[in-house]
């Protein structure tokens, strides 16, 4: 529209009163309005805590709850966590906040939006929805157990997809609340029966301790800065699905295996300075491997 009447007024306007069509795209609705009145059965529903939340890690999280609300998904269609929470700017409701980067925590925007992907992960998994794409965090996350995660990287390439393989649509609510608590709900029509049950659960195979610490020096910093993070423990873990009926156990299933990363205890430390005396004295500290010393 906007190039036809463009091109009419630069070419063929004669500078009168003038009528000009302009052209339609008609898109027709995917659901009837007797489909869509079926979707009202809570196939899964999970919830997560973020009160310890600095303001920027929480804003994310409630941004890109609400790029996910209200979606709906029809028979055979499939959810994108990248394509529905990206760009992670300020444009699009972004600040900065606390992300894995390399054994680190350090400030990037959208950071905490994994949460939302790790809570909307476990309301599929319930909903018993076909994940087609999940990855595990680099070390583990708090809000929920290991191996029940879903991480996404708009670099990394790591995202969170997932397809409505049921008969009918799927409408998922997401919810944030003022107490710092986050819900997924996916709607749709509950054609599994009332004898049947699942839960998760996670399985820890191997933990990995640390055996050393890390010291970081930065000569963008001033000599005295230090900067610890706690050590992260490694696991090698799975999620396991088990399905009940009538209340008796009837199969398992290994619904992913994840690994995460060891990270020592880390210091970073400040070793800028014009003091010859005070700059050996901190390598020699350094020097010890000890972060206490």
């Amino acid at each position: 529209a906007k190039k036809e009447v463009l091109d009419f007024v630069l070419n063929d306007w004669d500078d009168t009163k003038t009528e000009l069509t302009l052209p339609v795209v008609v898109e027709e609705p995917k659901g009837s309005i007797e489909e869509l009145q079926k979707v009202k059965d809570l196939l899964g529903s999970y919830t997560t805590y973020y009160k310890n939340s600095a303001i920027g890690r929480a804003t994310n999280v409630e941004t890109g709850t609400r790029h996910i609300n209200g979606i709906t998904l029809y028979p055979g269609e499939s959810f994108s966590m990248l394509e529905t929470t990206t760009p992670f700017n300020a444009e699009n409701g972004y600040m900065k906040g606390g992300a894995y980067v390399n054994g680190l925590v350090v400030e990037s925007f959208g950071g905490g939006i994994c949460q939302v992907s790790t809570t909307l992960y476990n309301a599929v998994l319930l909903a018993e929805l076909e994940v087609t794409e999940r990855s595990n965090h680099s070390m583990t996350v708090t809000y929920v157990p290991v191996a029940a995660d879903a991480a996404i990287t708009s670099s990394g390439g790591k995202d969170f997809c997932f397809t409505n393989n049921t008969d009918y649509p799927v409408y998922i609510e997401g919810i944030t609340t003022p107490n710092k608590q986050l819900t997924f709900n996916i709607y749709g029509v509950e054609t599994r029966p009332e004898s049947r049950k699942i839960e998760y659960t996670s399985e820890i195979l191997e933990t990995i301790l640390p055996t050393t610490e890390n010291i970081i020096q930065d000569d963008k910093l001033p000599i005295g800065y230090t900067k610890v993070q706690s050590p992260y423990l490694g696991y090698k873990s799975r999620l396991i699905k088990i399905v009940y009926e009538n209340g008796v156990e009837t199969g398992r299933e290994v619904v992913n295996k994840s690994n995460y990363k060891m990270v020592p205890r880390t210091v970073t430390v400040g070793i800028a300075t014009d003091n010859g005396d005070a700059f050996n004295q901190i390598q020699a500290a350094i020097a010890t491997g000890s972060i206490d010393q």
